[in-house]
């Protein structure tokens, strides 16, 4: 049974490393997260990555001013460069928890183990599974390239991506309010997205597409403001579980009263109709604005102007822009995903007593020069761990609206785009046809061959050279007549 174990997991390092080598930032995290040690700290960093990317799909959609000529989309949604990574990971390596972390990973993996999926190989996945953790994760590269386009390369100016709070208000925004790094934009300049893509539209739907969106997006806002408040109640269960069997750390602790408890689940219980209510709401207004979009893009394909290069080259950058915000939103729930789903099979959260009490053994393998930045870590994992929950069910809710809406712009460009190109891909293949019609040979009707220009030439330029004169004795009878025809000559010359 052990070696079967051993062949099992021995197959899943080798797809482990193919993928982590692989360019997919969604199924890397999800094979590394398998190879982490099973704590809160990991899990909240990885919600805290996943809130991130939906922040700055909401900084790309709604911040950053967007027209024909913008350079930012094409920045954004460039591959990101080995000397870039390389980069990334000095800027990364002075964050608390990446410049301390590699001093505790061993007390903690000796303390708590591995993850679910490694315990099952034993030693040899313990092995394994420090051999292939990273220390900065796929996704956590792909976040900070992002920072870098939209705030620039000084890190001073970036907001912190491993952080979140438990905040309702203005929920997508950063809160460190880091001025952006916008471009110089000349001609027809939109503050969003959703207002480029309205701009695209026929004249006479482009009011009603704009009163539509802002009325969805507003549904959406307060779906997530409902769901956030049921992760607080949850977080509250959560915590209490955690400190009332942790008695040496919390020993004056007074855990919930069972009808303490049963007010907070019927409390979560009324939250759960008033989501139902919320999504059903912003789900008929989602149906509403893409009825509209849907509407819109049939007008399109009957009449659109792609001669128009500032139109067009603004349809390649919303398409551009909204197809980025779509793959990092699926990132962003893969994320929330992985997350939920390692607490849940780690049994993390009861178990966090016992990784802050692992932290406090580790404490003294960090270098003297290192604490205050030890000490940073820690107590943003406490802050953290309250909101985790909370931050997971409104982080899901918002990656999946954000997919599905940039889907639909993605889509709407694409019309505008493909006609282009079919139009340029015509234009091209008439050109070649002309040329082909310019360049063939003409054939006279006898069949014979006819010599090109460069063979004849033009009648001005022939030489005709004179006759030489012969002399030629004549008979006396004869020269009368040659003076005669010469003399006539003579006279016919002065007539033309």
């Amino acid at each position: 049974m052990k070696n079967v174990k051993s062949l099992v997991f021995s197959g899943f390092v080798a797809v482990t490393a193919t993928f982590v080598m692989s360019g997919c930032s969604a199924l890397q995290e999800t094979f590394a997260s398998q190879m982490e040690v099973p704590t809160v700290e990991v899990q909240s960093n990885r919600a805290a990555i996943g809130m991130t990317i939906v922040r700055e799909n909401n900084v790309m959609a709604f911040k950053m001013p967007i027209s024909s000529g913008a350079k930012w989309p094409a920045a954004i949604s460039a591959e990101m460069t080995p000397e870039q990574k390389k980069k990334l990971e000095k800027i990364l390596e002075d964050n608390p928890y990446f410049a301390t972390v590699h001093y505790t990973k061993l007390i903690q993996r000796k303390m708590l183990g591995s993850g679910a999926l490694v315990k099952m190989a034993g030693d040899l996945g313990n092995v394994a599974a420090s051999a292939l953790d990273q220390t900065i994760s796929p996704l956590t590269y792909r976040a900070a390239n992002k920072l870098s386009v939209l705030y620039g390369d000084d890190k001073k100016n970036w907001p912190d991506l491993l952080s979140f709070d438990g905040s309702l208000k203005n929920f997508l925004d950063f809160k460190d309010g880091y001025k952006l790094k916008t471009d110089s934009l000349k001609g027809d300049v939109y503050k969003t997205i959703g207002e480029a893509v309205s701009s695209l539209a026929p004249v006479n739907m482009q009011k009603n597409l704009i009163s539509s969106n802002s009325e969805l997006l507003d549904a959406y806002s307060k779906v997530a403001s409902v769901k956030s408040q049921k992760g607080e109640l949850e977080t509250k269960l959560q915590t209490d579980s955690a400190k009332a069997q942790d008695k040496v750390k919390n020993p004056s602790y007074v855990p919930f009263t069972e009808a303490q408890k049963e007010g907070i689940n019927k409390e979560m219980a009324v939250i759960d109709q008033q989501i139902k209510e919320a999504e059903s709401f912003a789900d008929e207004k989602e149906k509403i604005y893409f009825s509209l979009l849907d509407q819109a893009v049939i007008a399109l394909e009957s009449d659109i102007n792609v001669d128009d290069m500032n139109y067009v080259n603004l349809a390649r950058n919303v398409n551009i822009v909204s197809n980025e915000i779509k793959d990092s939103a699926i990132d962003a729930y893969a994320a929330f995903g992985l997350a939920t789903t390692n607490i849940l099979a780690n049994n993390s959260i009861l178990n966090f007593p016992k990784e802050l009490a692992s932290l406090a053994v580790a404490k003294a393998n960090v270098p003297l020069n290192m604490q205050d930045k030890y000490n940073d870590r820690v107590a943003k994992l406490v802050q953290n761990a309250i909101h985790l929950l909370p931050n997971i069910l409104i982080g899901t809710y918002y990656a999946n609206k954000q997919s599905t809406l940039a889907g639909k712009y993605e889509s709407f460009t694409k019309i505008i785009i493909t006609a282009y190109d079919k139009k340029k891909e015509q234009e091209k293949a008439a050109d070649k046809d002309a040329k082909a019609l310019e360049q063939k040979e003409v054939k006279p009707e006898t069949g014979g061959d006819v010599k090109t220009d460069a063979e004849v030439k033009p009648a001005e330029q022939i030489q005709v050279e004179p006759a030489v004169e012969e002399k030629v004795e004549l008979k006396p009878s004869v020269k009368a007549e040659v003076k005669t025809s010469t003399k006539k000559s003579k006279k016919s010359k002065k007539v033309i």
